[in-house]
């Protein structure tokens, strides 16, 4: 579907620039530009394979633009299928997970590619299936599958061990009450608070989730006691402690990306890092793109990759009061939220089954928009 929806709008999309609002090129020159700004630490890459690699993920949000365009040209607004298949795929991770640890005996579920990936984009249905509640699901039986694809996606992240998609949880439940606080009356609200602790309650309750908290506190006090001994936990601090140092020595354009690796191996070799394990990245998008592409490319990140796209949809989420429109504007907010919080655990940036999500979840949303939008200006026209 990505490839379709590229190729086709490499080729067919492009007159539709014409037709753009302000703010729909606004975040398209804006992930361009975000490109172009992390791009500029090849100019410090050594190792130059590896740097062409890693802007093979970043090009992705360049190539955003010609997907953009294609949508906004035939006027397709995909949004309600994706949500109708967020819910399908609830149903798929639910299926895979059970499969992989309990007949099987996997340990923890991976999915069709990966635990973390699993894990997190599980969490992204349960969210976004949310978002759905808050807005469009008006019968019962929006309720009824709702609740299931809730209960299943939910379940797949907590098979999966993934503790970053677990950090969202929280996080989440105080922004959906943030939100909606002026509109929600007071037993909604007091249902929330109820519902969601209980969904926290029950996640820490499971064995699954106890034995990952667990092992993780006991990770850092090992680290904390002694930084040589290797776990998840401590490696990653000790590669955020690492970007810094790599930061200090290349505070404007990074290291270049593609580096991270050899000046990792470079800082245990002189005796400053702690960890002997090599790691392509930092498991963190903020650390790893504060040593590989500097000030200019986290600037980048956070203005041109969130803040700019955040505030598209939170403008829309208040003036507009089509029950569609506002979906589309919360969930593109609460994904952009999710992959935040993701990204401080997991350096997703690195992953391009991760990149393609994020941007794919940006382009249904942002595009349904406008073409509702240009719906209903046509129909008031007529």
């Amino acid at each position: 579907m990505y490839v379709l929806l590229l190729l086709f709008g490499l080729f067919l999309g492009w007159s539709a620039w014409r037709s753009l609002e302000t703010w729909e090129k606004r975040v398209l020159i804006g992930f361009s530009i975000f490109f172009v700004l992390v791009s500029l630490s090849l100019v410090n890459t050594q190792d130059f394979v590896s740097g062409m690699k890693k802007v093979e993920r970043y090009i992705h949000f360049l190539l955003f633009v010609p997907m953009y365009l294609l949508l906004k040209k035939y006027q397709v607004e995909t949004g309600k299928v994706f949500l109708f298949g967020l819910m399908i795929a609830a149903v798929v991770m639910f299926g895979q997970a059970f499969y992989q640890t309990s007949v099987l005996g996997w340990a923890r579920a991976v999915g069709a590619y990966n635990s973390l990936i699993l894990g997190d984009v599980s969490m992204l249905v349960v969210v976004i299936v949310i978002c759905a509640f808050l807005t469009v699901f008006q019968n019962w039986w929006h309720y009824l599958l709702g609740t299931l694809a809730v209960g299943m996606a939910l379940s797949a992240s907590v098979m999966s061990g993934s503790r970053g998609a677990w950090i969202l949880l929280p996080v989440a439940i105080v922004w959906f009450l943030w939100i909606k606080r002026k509109s929600l009356g007071v037993i909604p609200l007091i249902s929330i608070i109820i519902v969601g602790s209980l969904l926290v309650w029950g996640a820490l309750s499971l064995d699954q989730v106890n034995n990952r908290i667990n092992t993780a506190v006991l990770q850092y006090k090992d680290y904390s006691e002694d930084p040589v001994k290797t776990s998840p936990v401590g490696a990653r601090l000790e590669m955020w402690r690492d970007s810094i140092a790599i930061l200090k020595a290349n505070p404007l354009f990074g290291t270049g990306i593609g580096d991270f690796k050899n000046d990792r191996l470079q800082l245990f070799k002189d005796g400053y890092s702690r960890l002997s394990i090599n790691f392509g990245h930092a498991h963190n998008i903020y650390f790893d793109v504060l040593a590989t592409a500097g000030l200019v490319g986290f600037i980048g990140l956070l203005v041109f990759m969130q803040i700019i796209p955040f505030q598209m949809f939170y403008s829309f989420w208040i003036k507009e009061s089509d029950s569609w429109i506002k979906f589309y504007a919360l969930s593109g907010m609460t994904t952009i939220i999710a992959f935040a919080v993701f990204g401080l655990t997991e350096g997703w940036l690195a992953r391009n089954m991760f990149v393609r999500t994020y941007l794919m979840s940006i382009l249904v949303f942002m595009s349904s928009i406008a073409i509702v939008k240009i719906k209903k200006q046509s129909d008031v026209s007529c």
